[in-house]
């Protein structure tokens, strides 16, 4: 199971990091708009264990089931904060 989880990591920050990519290829700004996003993804993930996930979830659901709440909080930060950021941003500077 770890290594699915391993693996699902893995494939989330590559995915973020393509998009970052066609981001900058856009215009740079929204790649700083995809950089900030990313931090609001760590940062989220690191906190999810604390904020969203009730202690008895680590015991009644499976790993699996905890991570997939994990990530779905991180996403949505993610989502969130990169459009903010584009959407401030390209009103900052254009």
């Amino acid at each position: 199971m770890k290594i699915l989880v391993f693996l699902s990591f893995c494939l989330s920050i590559a995915f973020m990091l393509v998009f970052g990519v066609a981001l900058w290829t856009e215009d740079p700004m929204y790649g700083i708009g995809g950089i900030v996003g990313m931090i609001a993804y760590f940062i989220a993930y690191a906190i999810s264990g604390d904020m969203i996930i009730a202690p008895r979830d680590f015991w009644r659901l499976s790993s699996w089931n905890v991570f997939k709440k994990k990530m779905g909080y991180a996403f949505s930060a993610y989502i969130i904060v990169t459009l903010l950021a584009v959407g401030v941003l390209s009103v900052m500077f254009n």
